[in-house]
């Protein structure tokens, strides 16, 4: 029969309080079989939720037995299971399961998995320098399958409970002034990462997006470039697909100066068709490898990142090119719904909260701004 109880918590954010259900012991282990559960509210809603775990416990300890492993259960809870999600989705459930969690984990039989057992693949990942973020997903992914386990009784507890995560740090973006923006294109002319630069920076796309540009997606008339798809890994490599939301669907005007280079660019897609040959992949994308094919995101990163070493400059991601995009807009007057918009977010908080950083020029002018309105009234 299982038996529980509450422990009170007293933190600076308030009262809390830890519940613990045990059971019988395992017959696997023979350790004794409990869970945990922290209830922010009052005691009688903690009583309420001890109740139902006694419960919960008592009825799942009439589990079937199964051999399966951790490393099985989670294949079977991503091909079985999340057949209905992205394929983008499931590529990254599966990276996590090879790397991280079978190498941790996997060899474990899912009855005998235990709360310190997943704590150790978490400190394991800490260790290795792993980013929160990271660590937080992986083991979001184990908590999933352990909850659908229980849901089909091949478990009578999720053994994820109780397990302590790192906390969530915001990646805080490098972003270039429009200075900065100037002596980066400056030191690009004249090398393969001029155009792909130049685009990131006056048109803000994500890589996968720019990637997949080809050259019927630019209106030369009306100096439109349409984003209509988006280089993405797929389970037998990258795959080009439509963007992953409505908003991600967009039309966004360009000024004459960057028209004029992608006009030039134009000019030598055709005149490298003609002087390549047969071998040429005539499939119209705007950022290319010297044949035509396409340039993987992952070899765009590292072109981005050879480039950045063998000019002596800083290294940032190339995903920090769309933050300065977005900051050099807002810091223009620009209204924040058309930034949203050009993004492609499908809220204006998003472009806000992530995708604007304060820069120095832009703290004085509002300095300066304000002086003329308190000290300097007409």
């Amino acid at each position: 029969m299982a038996t529980g109880n509450i422990r009170e918590k007293r933190t600076k954010s308030g009262i809390s309080y830890q519940v613990t259900v045990e059971g019988g012991y395992d017959e696997l282990t023979g350790k004794r079989i409990r869970a945990y559960k922290t209830v922010k509210g009052s005691k009688k809603e903690a009583k309420s939720v001890m109740h139902k775990m006694i419960t919960e416990m008592e009825q799942g300890i009439t589990t079937k037995r199964t051999d399966k492993t951790i490393g099985q259960w989670m294949d079977e809870w991503v091909d079985s299971y999340l057949s209905n999600v992205e394929e983008t989705t499931r590529v990254g459930y599966k990276s996590k399961i090879r790397c991280y969690i079978k190498p941790a984990i996997g060899d474990i039989l899912i009855q005998a998995l235990r709360a310190e057992h997943v704590q150790g693949m978490v400190n394991e990942m800490i260790a290795k320098g792993l980013s929160p973020k990271n660590i937080r997903d992986t083991f979001n992914n184990v908590n999933a399958a352990m909850k659908l386990a229980v849901k089909i009784r091949l478990i009578p507890y999720n053994p994820c409970e109780g397990v302590s995560l790192p906390k969530r740090k915001r990646y805080k973006a490098e972003v270039y002034s429009p200075k900065m923006m100037y002596s980066l294109l400056d030191e690009a002319k004249g090398t393969d990462m001029y155009l792909p630069i130049l685009i990131l920076l006056t048109v803000g796309l994500r890589r996968g997006e720019l990637l997949a540009l080809r050259w019927e997606d630019i209106d030369f008339k009306k100096n439109i470039l349409k984003v209509r798809r988006n280089m993405v890994r797929g389970e037998k490599g990258f795959i080009i697909k439509a963007p992953k939301t409505e908003s991600g669907i967009r039309d966004i005007h360009l000024g004459d100066d960057v028209m004029k280079e992608l006009e030039l660019a134009k000019k030598e897609y055709t005149k490298d068709m003609l002087s390549y040959g047969v071998g040429f992949q005539n499939l119209g994308f705007v950022i290319r490898q010297e044949d035509g094919s396409p340039l993987k995101p992952d070899s765009m990163t590292r072109k981005w990142t050879r480039f950045l070493e063998s000019r002596g400059l800083p290294r940032i991601r190339l995903h920090d090119l769309r933050h300065s995009n977005a900051t050099a807009l807002i810091q223009a007057g620009v209204n924040p719904r058309v930034v949203q918009q050009r993004l492609g977010h499908s809220d204006v908080n998003i472009t806000l909260n992530t995708y604007t950083h304060v820069l120095p020029e832009m703290d004085e002018e509002a300095a300066a701004k304000l002086d003329s309105i308190v000290l300097h009234r007409a």
